[in-house]
């Protein structure tokens, strides 16, 4: 609710230490044959579907931990903007925690896919931040697949809405327009916006969100990026069936 997310074609991509996919429905027959969450929302007779990625934000904090302690999360991420989408061939499966959606699987872990002697830590990098976006995209194609769910806008909060590289990437990836909240208040702000409904002061919720909630100007997605991400995102998709079967192997040795 802080987000504003009470219209069936707006989206929110919540990045912390997990990551959340979520959208609004109005329509209470949602069948998704539990491949994401379906809840009662805040709203009277509404409903929101959600996709999980167990490991988002804490894939960076464990990769920046181990790799480069030393540096703070700008210094880590300060020259991502050199390396071109698609990282460079190298692609980041953020499973270090197993995987909820789409998979619901706590053996898988993670991986590193196509490393070569050209890839540097700006590499690696930027490769996170396009993996952990990915796995939210997979909630995106369920919600696209299952009811043809499109969206006019994707509100990004958390720790991806703060580094403007991370924000056009999921421009790019999701292939929608982005914008972060004018001030993110977010569970606060929610509890206001009931209040303030429950008092009377607003009709609906809606009528609540146009009066509360603001938003900075939309990040666009750049085409030529869209092609480029979606030829990863075939690849990205193809990690977790060729990995599986010795990733359980893996996981029962320790």
């Amino acid at each position: 609710m802080g987000a504003g997310n009470v219209n069936s074609n707006q989206a929110m991509a919540s990045i912390g230490t997990s990551g959340v996919f979520l959208t609004y429905e109005e329509d209470g027959r949602r069948n998704y044959d539990g491949h994401i969450h379906f809840f009662n929302h805040v709203a009277p007779d509404d409903y929101y579907s959600m996709g999980v990625t167990l490991a988002a934000g804490s894939s960076l904090n464990w990769f920046k931990n181990n790799f480069a302690p030393e540096a703070s999360f700008e210094e880590l991420l300060g020259g991502i903007d050199q390396v071109s989408p698609g990282s460079n061939g190298l692609l980041f499966a953020p499973y270090i925690s197993g995987e909820r959606t789409p998979y619901t699987d706590s053996k898988i872990r993670g991986t590193f896919l196509g490393i070569d002697i050209s890839h540097t830590r700006d590499h690696f990098a930027r490769a996170v931040l396009e993996g952990i976006t990915y796995s939210l995209r997979d909630t995106q194609e369920i919600m696209r697949q299952y009811f043809n769910k499109k969206f006019k806008q994707i509100v990004s909060v958390g720790g991806g809405a703060k580094n403007k590289e991370w924000l056009q990437m999921q421009a790019d990836i999701f292939n929608t327009p982005i914008v972060t909240l004018s001030t993110e208040q977010g569970p606060g702000m929610g509890a206001a916006m009931i209040a303030a409904v429950g008092a009377g002061w607003f009709e609906d919720f809606k009528a609540c969100s146009e009066r509360f909630v603001n938003y900075q100007e939309e990040v666009q997605p750049n085409q030529e990026n869209v092609k480029k991400y979606e030829a990863s995102y075939k690849l990205y998709r193809k990690i977790y069936p060729t990995i599986k079967e010795l990733s359980h192997q893996t996981t029962a040795i320790n």
